[in-house]
């Protein structure tokens, strides 16, 4: 057992972008990237690995919380491509008034 913190949050950023981590079983990262199409799954991973880590924090926690039960695929995908275009384009606006300020 490793309880040396080296490398500890490294190792769970790695967890949440590949879906090993924590939050397995229903509505974990796991269940829904496999729930996207490879294409979409691609998509997702580009746009979470552009963000920084506490943007990541936010969208993965919005996207589990999303109930697929009452959509279908296309619009659950839809739904969680939203969240993370949500945090992209917050991060674009807050760029644009940092270079004007």
């Amino acid at each position: 057992m490793n309880v040396s913190g080296t490398g500890s949050a490294e190792q769970m950023r790695m967890q949440m972008m590949n879906g090993s981590g924590g939050g397995q079983g229903k509505g974990g990262m796991r269940d829904i990237m496999q729930s996207l199409s490879t294409e979409d799954r691609t998509s997702m991973k580009e746009s979470l690995s552009s963000m920084s880590e506490d943007e990541r924090i936010t969208a993965v926690t919005q996207m589990k919380e999303v109930d697929a039960s009452t959509m279908s695929a296309e619009e659950y995908t839809q739904t969680l491509l939203d969240i993370l275009n949500q945090d992209n384009a917050t991060e674009a606006q807050t760029d644009s008034f940092s270079i004007y300020a």
